[in-house]
């Protein structure tokens, strides 16, 4: 019996020696893990292209300058999440996720933002990209994507940075708000009106009435005072109505004035948006992708939007007027092209126009 209670009693022993052993090994491990330091940072970029904005180098450098990068750090210290937000706080990335290995290895996998066109308009020099979103662009590599130029007038400064929409919404959200703001303000202006209406009922109800202890005399001088009095609350009745109102009409003046730039923000971003299709549409056509190199936009606002190119053949501008059957007018150019001026010669003309359906006027 105290044979058999002496074995388990070692197989007890050595089972807690086998699990301590176990446990201080991880705790070992774990913590040679946490005090290693990062081994390698490897930063993927996806999308560009040809034409990226951003390099390998580009990253690594703005997280240097934002005292993020990796190296140098052990594993325990390594700030993930301040990673990734930093790296996505560049203008050019679209989002990011970063990730890190067993063995200490950073990964970095980066999604750019792909633009669609340059704006160097007045004051204006930034990139949009196809999801409407604007970055400067002496933040980020060249890249080779069509150039809108002319007095376009966009909805956003020249310092804006993120997407039109967002300004767009934003600032329709801010003129409902003033303009709520000002109902409000009237609100006070209606009650002086009831009240000043109220006055006047309260005068015209203390009309005197005769009573069979009044003499007629009397009667007399009661209504005339009456009547001096009731001709002074209209007078002052009247004149007040026409402050009151006054002050009402300067208030729905200043709002219909915020509708009005409110519409005037509307029309402009769709004009915004119509020329990001209009670019669009050029780029997802093989053709037209390789042969205009500059938009040149006008109006926009107040004025109808108009759009002329400038290709990469000849020596000619090709105006297309307003947006109006904008994919017809450029098939329309396209047989030009192949019937036209391949066989007169591409610098014949030094302007096209497609501004009126169907004709193709040349100078």
């Amino acid at each position: 019996m105290l044979k058999k209670i002496g074995t388990y009693v070692g197989y007890a022993l050595l089972w807690i020696l086998i699990i301590t052993v176990v446990v201080l090994a991880e705790r070992l491990t774990s913590q040679n893990q946490r005090e290693r330091l990062v081994a390698e940072t490897n930063i993927e970029i996806e999308g560009g292209g040809s034409n990226p904005m951003i390099n390998t180098d580009a990253i690594s450098h703005w997280l240097k300058e934002h005292n993020a990068h990796p190296e140098g750090h052990t594993l325990e210290k390594l700030d993930i999440a301040n990673i990734e937000s930093i790296v996505a706080s560049h203008h050019a990335v679209d989002h990011a996720n970063v990730s890190v290995s067993y063995d200490g290895k950073v990964d970095i996998d980066i999604k750019q933002r792909e633009p669609i066109a340059r704006m160097r308009i007045a004051g204006y020099d930034m990139y949009i990209t196809k999801d409407g979103y604007l970055l400067p662009a002496q933040n980020v590599a060249s890249v080779h994507v069509p150039v809108i130029t002319g007095d376009y007038k966009p909805l956003f400064n020249n310092r804006f940075i993120g997407y039109a929409k967002d300004i767009k919404q934003d600032t329709i959200a801010a003129f409902d708000s003033n303009i709520q703001l000002l109902e409000d303000e009237k609100l006070p202006h209606y009650k002086r009106l009831i009240e000043n209406n109220r006055t006047l009922r309260i005068v015209r109800r203390s009309a005197p009435k005769k009573s069979f202890l009044d003499s007629e005399e009397e009667y007399k001088i009661l209504s005339k005072v009456h009547q001096e009095r009731l001709s002074q609350a209209m007078e002052q009745h009247s004149q007040n109505a026409r402050d009151i109102k006054a002050d009402i009409a300067k208030l729905e003046r200043e709002q219909e004035r915020m509708r009005q730039m409110k519409q005037s923000i509307e029309v402009q971003y769709d004009d915004f948006v119509a020329l990001m299709r209009f670019i669009e549409h050029i780029q997802s056509d093989s053709f037209w992708s390789a042969e205009v190199v500059q938009i040149i936009a006008s109006g926009g606002g107040e004025k109808p939007l108009q759009i002329a190119i400038i290709p990469r053949s000849g020596h000619f501008t090709v105006d297309l007027g307003t947006m109006d059957n904008i994919n017809t007018k450029l098939k329309t150019l396209y047989r030009f092209y192949t019937k036209g001026l391949s066989n007169v010669g591409w610098d014949k003309y030094r302007s096209i126009s497609l501004r009126y359906e169907g004709q193709v006027v040349c100078r």
